[in-house]
């Protein structure tokens, strides 16, 4: 087997996030920083000792808080007219998947005056350059995108679309779970099973290699004990600590193997109903499974079975109980009735989830009629 492996970024596992930003800061060029978030990190006030921190590295900042949930290019736009023409030294997106993707977005077009984000997503116009200096500080245990080099952000319809290229790649990304101690519970169970099928699907996909197994395996043995700990227990530092770094490894898996079905039809289900990203995983993880349980080699069966802390004795079948148990365990719905999504949308997104990258990446083939069945399964 031949397979390459590339994590250009640094990882900072922390217990000051601040802390450590400032001396990231220092060690770049001079310059004003851009900082991205959202409105929940602000009226949390978890933003305050990080400007406080670029403050004390002498810098200069602006300020965007208002990026939404699934972001689309318009929101990029948005945030790029705080700046006002000026070009920071560094981005720094504080936040969950959405802020960071935004980031990327962001330092990806500065450094390309003039490029459309739309034309980069349907491949009428390429990378040419670095991008500008992305420091990550996620503030969910879940997404991942503070180590992968892919942004997805919605085009100009809300389609959400990846671009994919080495230079999207934060260039530090710094893990502190104590910045995730305010996570809602439902957010954090919701991101928490992001990471989860993060690792799953790297495993189960036809990409995965050795060091990849490695994360995956890695993840799922915390996440699996650990989630519904930090969902229950969210204000136990040692374990979100823990969860923080497990979902971390999640995304360095995914993003090297790629992901799967699941994800794949989480795409369209996100863009028609506006499902968050976690809780559409969350809703459509038990069909999915169910669909690929069939096709999951033997030999990658034992080591899966150990990690999810399976009897040794279950066979890949029990896998879609074990994951509705897990799901309603952490008090989140396992179906898509219990979201209020019934069946009219089902033959588009259906449709739309076999032009979704990664479900080629899939351990089973599935085309439309697949994903229609698996949609109507999940139901």
């Amino acid at each position: 087997m031949t397979y390459s492996f590339s994590l250009p970024t640094k990882l900072v596992v922390s217990e000051n996030a601040a802390q450590d930003l400032s001396q990231e800061l220092d060690a770049l060029p001079a310059g004003a920083v851009f900082l991205l978030s959202d409105q929940g990190i602000l009226s949390a006030g978890l933003e305050k000792p990080i400007v406080q921190a670029m403050h004390a590295a002498g810098r200069q900042m602006f300020l965007y808080g208002n990026v939404p949930g699934n972001p689309n290019i318009s929101d990029v736009l948005a945030a790029l007219q705080v700046l006002d023409g000026a070009r920071p030294a560094a981005i720094v997106g504080l936040g969950g998947g959405s802020v960071i993707d935004t980031a990327k977005a962001a330092g990806v077009l500065l450094a390309h005056p003039g490029l459309d984000w739309v034309d980069l997503q349907w491949g009428r116009a390429h990378i040419r350059q670095a991008s500008l200096p992305v420091i990550a500080l996620p503030t969910t245990a879940g997404t991942g995108s503070e180590v992968t080099h892919v942004a997805v952000i919605g085009d100009h319809q809300g389609f959400k679309k990846g671009v994919v290229h080495p230079a999207i790649f934060p260039r530090i990304s710094i893990i502190d779970g104590s910045l995730m101690l305010s996570l809602p519970v439902k957010l954090t169970a919701a991101t928490g099973v992001d990471a989860v099928v993060h690792a799953l699907e790297a495993y189960l996909g036809r990409r995965a290699n050795p060091t990849t197994d490695l994360f995956a395996l890695g993840a799922l043995q915390v996440l699996v004990g650990g989630l519904p700990e930090v969902t229950h227990n969210g204000a136990n530092l040692p374990a979100r600590r823990e969860v923080a770094l497990a979902a971390t490894w999640a995304g360095i898996a995914m993003d090297q193997a790629g992901l799967g079905l699941c994800h794949a039809l989480d795409g369209p289900l996100a863009a028609h109903h506006h499902v968050h990203h976690g809780l559409g995983n969350a809703v459509l993880l038990t069909a999915t499974l169910d669909f690929n349980a069939a096709a999951i080699p033997a030999g990658r069966w034992e080591p899966l079975c150990a990690a999810l802390g399976l009897p040794a004795a279950a066979q890949p079948a029990a896998l879609p109980a074990w994951a509705q148990d897990f799901i309603r365990g952490l008090g989140l719905p396992s179906r898509l009735g219990e979201i209020g999504i019934g069946p009219d949308t089902i033959p588009a997104m259906a449709e739309e989830a076999t032009r979704m990258a990664m479900i080629h990446n899939n351990p089973r083939p599935a085309g439309a009629a697949d994903c229609r069945a698996v949609l109507e399964a999940a139901l």
